[in-house]
Order: C-alpha cells, then structure tokens, then sequence
C-alpha cells in the first residue's frame, strides 16, 4: 500500500515537471520573439531570433552569427534590459546588445563593435592680422597623430609701401619657423603672427648730391635717425653744396644735419642741398670786386678800381675782362653757372708823356736854336766894330817893365824886361756909327 502510494507521488511529480520545463520554453520563446528581435552577436551581426533557433536557458543566442546550441552568445545571460548584473560587467559599463557593454576588459567601443575608433580633435590655425588668412593645416586629426601647419606666404604686399612679414607662431605653438607640428591629445589653436611694415623712401636735391642712408622696410612704430655727411660738403674744385634740411612727405620740418623720424606709416623724406660755385676775379693792378662764393645760376656784379700810374705822364687804362668773359666795361655781370675765372687786362697811356717829350725836344730846338742865332749876331756885330779898351782916369800910356817877383829860397832868376808899346786907344765911336 505504501510502496503504491510512493509510486504515484513520483508520477505526479514528474508531470508536473515537464509541464513546468515545457511552459518555461514556451514563456522564453514569447520573450524571444518580443525583445531579442535584433540580438547582436560578438562581432556586431544582426539576426532575427524565431523559436526554432536554440536556447539556453530560455534566452535564444548566437555563436559568430548562426545559431547554435552553445551559451557563448552576444546575448549571453541577456535579459530585457540587456545588462549582465546591471548595464555593466563587473564594473565595466555597456549600452545596448553588447559583449560585456560597450567595453571590453575595460576598452570602450560603440556600435556594437569589439573596439571604439580613437577620438578626433580639431586643430584651428589662423593669421594675425585675421585678413591675410595666408595659413593652412586646419582640420580634425586622431587624439595620438601628429599635426603639421604651415603659412603660404612669408611675406604679404598689400600696397606698394606697406606690407606684412612672418613674425613667429603663437597659441599652443611657438617658434619662427615657417611651419609647425603638434601630437593631437586635445583640441588646439595656433596662430601665425605677422609683423607690418612701412617704406622708407630718401632721396636728395639736387641730383648730384650724396644720398644719405636708410632706404627701406621698417617695422610700424620704429624709430629711426637720418643723417647727412655735413653742413657743407666739397668747395675744393670751386664747387660746393650747402645743406639747407629736411622735407618729410613734402614738408620742411627741419634744417639740422639729423633727423629723428617715426615710422607710423609709409614717409618720403629729402635731404635739400644748394648748389653754389666760386667765382675768381683777378687783376694786376687796383683792386678787383666781386669775388666769392655764388649760388649755382645767380648773377655776381664785378668791377675793378683805376690804380694810380707811378710814372710820370703814364696813365694805367683798364682794357676789359678776359678768362670766363670778355667784355671791354670795367663793370660788369657775371652769370655763375659753374665755378668761373675773370682776369682785369690793363694797359698805359703815355699821351701826356709823349706830348711833355715833344714839347721838350721842341722847347729844347729853340731854345737851342736862339741861342745859336743870337751867338752869331754877336760875333758878326764885333767884327764890325773897332777895339775899344777902356782906360783908368789919370792914365798915361808909356813903356814899362814888369819886373817879376823874386823868387824864394834865394835863388837867384834872370829877368827880362820887355818893351811893350802900346797902341794909342781908337777914337770913341760917332753917333752915326
């Protein structure tokens, strides 16, 4: 009776549990058919779950994408929130139809996909000023990679006297270079930074003159000096230049030889000289006036002084200008166009000593004449007339000697005596004589 009773209990059991298995097969298949439409496999396949695939445990799965009977499924211990132990795997959090979450021993991934592509990071390059936009190597590049930029143009004319130079990089890079690299582990920005410039233009009048220093590109803001040589230069070959200052854009500003000036924009600057020649005046007599020191293409007065002639009866007559001139007025002008020489040519009158000689030599022959003429009328006037001696009152002719006196020292002289007889004296001369 007892062993009778046991059998039944056993029977009753055994139905009752293979109605138990076959309605949890047919509870998993509902669940199946309801969430597991789209299951993932480990390598991110699709399929469709149906009741005719395998189940383990109830749960339908897949091994590499074809159902079979094994437990190693994309969907393994899958339930409807498809989690293991809570959207997570020990610690490792997943999203959606994954194996082990969207990690994999802690390696991240999307997509349904065994690993997760590395992240991108975007890389801005731009200029300074922003305008010139001469920069490239903009883009997104991935986190690890190495990034290269580059400008296109060193140097930018946006005018003809002002323009931009390459300076150096600035942001998350530094250097002069003209390109750059950067490893990409965040988003970046670097900057090409650009320096402006202005030109400087110098020149001088007149042409001729020495072109002083400093033609050329500087940077805005600077400051520079010009300077010329000095206040006067040459004058050791009769020409010379004397610098008179400086024009900037047109403009006198100042008449020293230096000039401090500020490059805030693009300047013409000039250095103005005059231009002045030398002109010589000569003479060799009186003195000459005009001489100096002339500004290339005036007009000089020159004129030179009579001297005194030293000589009696010579008078020193101005005969013209000779040299860079000729001209005969002892006052003239001069057109100083280069360094010149004049020369004063004199010469002698000697009217008034050739007139004093012949008055002379005229004098002289009548005078010279009168008295021939007045010798020759003595001498034929006392051939005419008798002798006629004049005798001492109480004189009475007789014959007489001389005796001459003795001589000294005693010695003793012949004399002779002479007998002298006079002529009585003529008779004095008639009134009709």
């Amino acid at each position: 009776m007892r062993a009778v009773y046991l059998r039944n209990v056993a029977i009753v059991v055994l139905v009752l549990s293979v109605g138990l298995v076959f309605l949890s097969a047919q509870i998993g298949q509902a669940s199946a058919y309801s969430y597991y439409d789209g299951c993932y496999d480990y390598y991110g396949y699709n399929y469709n779950v149906s009741s005719s695939w395998g189940y383990y445990y109830g749960y339908p799965y897949y091994y590499y994408g074809y159902p079979y009977n094994s437990y190693t499924n994309s969907c393994y211990y899958g339930s409807y929130g498809n989690s293991y132990y809570g959207n997570s795997y020990y610690g490792y959090p997943y999203y959606g139809n994954s194996y082990y979450g969207n990690s994999y021993y802690g390696y991240p991934y999307y997509g349904n996909s065994y690993q997760q592509s590395p992240p991108k990071y975007q890389l801005t390059v731009t200029t300074d000023p922003a305008s010139l936009g001469t920069a490239s190597g903009n883009g997104t590049y991935t986190s690890g990679s190495s990034a290269t930029f580059t400008i296109n143009q060193g140097t930018i004319q946006t005018s003809p006297n002002m323009r931009y130079v390459f300076s150096h990089w600035s942001g998350d890079y530094s250097g002069v270079g003209t390109s750059g690299s950067l490893t990409m582990n965040s988003a970046m920005k670097v900057t090409a930074v650009y320096q402006q410039q202005y030109h400087l233009d110098v020149s001088v009048q007149p042409q001729n003159a020495p072109l002083p220093d400093g033609v050329g590109w500087y940077n805005a803001g600077d400051t520079l000096t010009l300077s010329v040589n000095g206040q006067m230069l040459g004058g050791q070959d009769g020409s010379r230049l004397v610098f008179q200052g400086w024009t900037v854009d047109g403009k006198n500003v100042q008449a020293g030889v230096s000039l401090p000036l500020k490059m805030d924009s693009a300047h013409v600057v000039t250095a103005q000289y005059k231009q002045q020649y030398y002109l010589t005046v000569r003479t060799d007599q009186g003195t000459a006036y005009g001489e100096g020191w002339y500004d290339a293409g005036s007009t000089a007065t020159i004129s030179a002084s009579t001297p005194l002639s030293t000589n009696y009866g010579v008078k020193v007559v101005f005969n013209g200008w000779q040299g860079d001139i000729q001209t005969g007025s002892q006052s003239a002008t001069v057109l100083v166009d280069k360094p010149k020489t004049v020369i004063a040519s004199w010469g002698t009158d000697p009217t008034v000593l050739n007139l004093t000689i012949a008055l002379g030599i005229i004098a002289a022959f009548l005078i010279a004449g009168g008295i021939i003429a007045y010798a020759v009328l003595n001498r034929r006037t006392y051939r005419t007339q008798p002798a006629y001696v004049m005798q001492p009152q109480g004189y009475t002719p007789a014959n007489y000697s001389d005796s001459p006196p003795l001589p000294k020292n005693g010695t003793t002289t012949t004399t002779t005596t002479t007998t002298v007889k006079r002529k009585n004296p003529p008779a004095e001369p008639t009134a009709t004589e």
